[in-house]
């Protein structure tokens, strides 16, 4: 019997525990495609947010009406300042020099 037909077989309390707990995670089926690909690789996976963070940023954007960083900052978790910074010179703000003219 060729190793596939085996699979079936196979539990949660059958794999090795270090590794158990990804297999919980993401199924016996895609652990076992995980295993065919990387087995006996080393694999570093990054903090989700490392990745997300790029789409939360688009969002904040979105959302940022050029008066909102308070809001914003507290909804996402992040100072007003980084908010800015993300946002970048916030639309209709007026400088200093300004002034004179208004």
């Amino acid at each position: 019997m060729e190793l596939e037909g085996w699979i079936s077989n196979l539990t949660l309390d059958m794999i090795p525990e270090p590794h158990k707990e990804l297999a919980e995670i993401i199924g016996i089926e895609n652990f076992i495609k995980l295993a065919k690909v990387l087995g006996g690789k080393t694999v570093y996976i990054p903090k989700a947010d490392s990745f997300l963070r790029p789409a939360r940023d688009i969002n904040i954007k979105k959302e940022y009406n050029g008066y909102n960083q308070a809001e914003l900052a507290k909804k996402y978790g992040l100072t007003e300042r980084w908010v800015m910074e993300i946002c970048g010179p916030a639309f209709n703000q007026l400088s200093i020099f300004d002034i004179e003219n208004v």
